[in-house]
């Protein structure tokens, strides 16, 4: 389980179920989120952008909330038809959340093994956050 530091949005994350219910090559992943802060977190979006292990943005509408010290379960498809014994390096689990009024981005990058089944397990390797629109960029 990955944490992050002081003044912005903190989170643990950890894998709790995948499987290939959805399509070939598909995975239905499922992670547990914790806020590590003494305020709410909305989770608005979520995304892996990886070109081995993808999946297209979701909305959550409405957002998943995590009060103070609980957990949000996020669930999605992720496209990873890689062969048994890949290890994929900076995967990432990108999540746009709401935190004291303001957005933020939290990157989880994840290693992904694929174990002896050919099926892909992740673990969050660092998180790292940033907020939205720091840049002029939204």
């Amino acid at each position: 389980m990955a944490t992050v530091s002081d003044d912005e949005p903190k989170v643990a994350v950890e894998e709790l179920d995948r499987n290939s219910k959805v399509e070939l090559g598909r995975w239905q992943f499922q992670w547990r989120i914790q806020n590590l802060t003494e305020q709410p977190i909305k989770f608005l979006a979520a995304r892996c952008p990886h070109g081995q292990f993808r999946s297209e943005e979701r909305f959550f509408d409405p957002p998943l909330q995590a009060a103070a010290g609980k957990t949000a379960t996020i669930e999605m498809p992720v496209l990873c038809d890689e062969p048994a014994g890949n290890v994929i390096e900076n995967g990432f689990l990108i999540l746009l959340v709401e935190w004291l009024d303001k957005r933020w981005r939290i990157f989880v990058r994840l290693r992904v093994t694929i174990n002896q089944q050919g099926v892909p397990e992740t673990a969050p390797e660092l998180i790292t956050t940033q907020r939205v629109g720091f840049s002029g960029v939204g």
